[in-house]
């Protein structure tokens, strides 16, 4: 503790009582670094989602990168960090952090959403079309050929995103909304106003509940309602056993 801090100290241990003190000689102690430094990891977390939340995206970086400097295995606060480097308009620095985490957790949806949003943003187009058809083609999963679809009618490839789009509703099986509304938006983007319709009307045999289904179909102008869904393409036919 520097010198001018003792002498200042030991006469208010004489004037003041000695639990007064007391705290006072640790705050001290604390403000000239002596110990008590460091925010706990959760704090840190915890400031930088907040200065995130708000838009002070250089405030999140210094957070995130704090808490993964001080512990590296943090996965999925790289990809925290990732998020707040993208949104500053720092992608390859957030294709850096994403290929970690993704070397930990190689099937994270999130991580893999973000990592092909980061690549598009710098301008990796063909590194991004290879990476995307390889997890297609090795992974066979229905966010695999979704995020495909996407990227590809973004890079106006548009017969690779019908082609990837139709395959991960098969995949899917008329199962879940999202790759009917991936394929309605699709068809919405090139004009084929009909068959968008369809999509969304087989989304909503799916879940007439679905606001997002519902307000586009609105917003199309029509009126869902019980009856009006149609049976996805890719949904199975329900097998009969012949008559004994």
């Amino acid at each position: 503790m520097p010198p001018r801090f003792m002498g200042v100290l030991s006469v208010m241990t004489i004037s003041l009582p000695r639990a007064i003190a007391c705290s006072i000689i640790l705050a001290s102690i604390a403000l000239s670094g002596g110990c008590g430094s460091q925010r706990p990891l959760h704090i840190v977390k915890r400031d930088g989602d907040a200065a995130y939340k708000a838009g002070d995206f250089a405030k999140a970086q210094s957070d995130y990168g704090e808490y993964v400097t001080r512990k590296p295995e943090a996965h999925q606060l790289r990809y925290d960090l990732a998020r707040a480097y993208v949104a500053d308009g720092r992608a390859r620095s957030a294709i850096e952090e994403l290929t970690i985490a993704l070397d930990v957790s190689p099937l994270n949806d999130d991580y893999l959403d973000l990592q092909a949003r980061a690549m598009f943003d710098a301008g990796e187009r063909d590194a991004l079309t290879t990476l995307l058809r390889r997890n297609a083609s090795e992974r066979g999963r229905v966010s695999d050929f979704l995020r495909l679809g996407e990227y590809s009618a973004k890079l106006g490839n548009a017969d690779e995103a019908k082609e990837a789009l139709l395959t991960a509703a098969k995949i899917d099986g008329g199962k879940t909304v999202k790759p009917q509304l991936a394929l309605a938006d699709f068809y919405g983007s090139v004009g084929d106003r009909k068959t968008q319709t369809r999509r969304l009307r087989m989304a909503y045999f799916i879940d007439p509940s679905n606001e997002t289904v519902v307000q586009q179909l609105i917003a199309m102008g029509e009126q869902p309602a019980p009856g009006f869904g149609l049976r996805p393409e890719e949904f199975p036919l329900p097998q009969f056993s012949p008559r004994e």
